[in-house]
This record gives structure tokens, sequence and C-alpha cells, in this order.
């Protein structure tokens, strides 16, 4: 809504800038009627610096509108789900020693397991 209203306001600044002055041409005879050709005179229209000034405003209005930042809702940060998966079975070999012999291994089964991380 904010950038509709500044597009808006731009949009009827550039018209106001640029809009020709009412006397641009028409009626030179006095008659009413377009009376072609180039204008024998040049009158300012007394404001020299109107031009530039009309485009640093328009400028100023139409980068500020652009620029704005868009705001929306703040990032929710969720923690990810747990990675659980299941581990087989499996058989180990277990030391077994016994003091003044050599140690032995023998066969231990490991049961499934979950593992999460």
């Amino acid at each position: 809504m904010k950038k509709l209203l500044g597009l808006t306001l731009v949009i009827l600044l550039l018209l106001a800038v640029a809009a020709p002055p009412v006397d641009a041409g028409w009626n030179r005879g006095g008659h009413g009627r377009w009376e072609g050709g180039p204008r024998q005179e040049y009158r300012s229209s007394g404001c020299p610096a109107c031009g530039f000034l009309g485009g640093l405003i328009l400028g100023g209005v139409l980068g500020g509108v652009l620029a704005a930042p868009a705001f929306g809702p703040p990032p929710v940060y969720a923690a990810p789900p747990p990675i659980c998966h299941t581990q087989p079975g499996y058989w180990t070999q277990v030391p077994v020693s016994r003091s003044g012999e050599y140690t032995t291994y023998r066969n231990a089964w490991v049961a499934p397991q979950m593992v999460c991380q």
C-alpha cells in the first residue's frame, strides 16, 4: 500500500512538472485557432531552475519509494527433527582374559538399536 501511494505521488509530480504551460501556442492570433509555425518570441516562465528542482524532488521521491525495505513477518527458527534410524544387529568379538593366560576372543551378538543424531 505504501509503495502504491508513493508511485501515485511520483506520477502526479511527473505530470505536474512535465505539463506544458497554458500558452503553448494556442490562440496566438487571438481568434481561438492554432496558427502554426515557430514562436517568434521566447518568453521565460520566470523559473529557470524549476526543471532542475522538479527533477531533483522527483528523483528523491522515486528513489525513496523504490529503495524502501519491504517489511514482513520476522523469520521463525524451528529446529529440524532428529534423524533416527535403526542400526541392525551384528556380531562382534569380545575379549576374554583370565589372569596368567593369553587373551582370547569370543563372538557376541549385539541387538538392533535405535540411533538418533
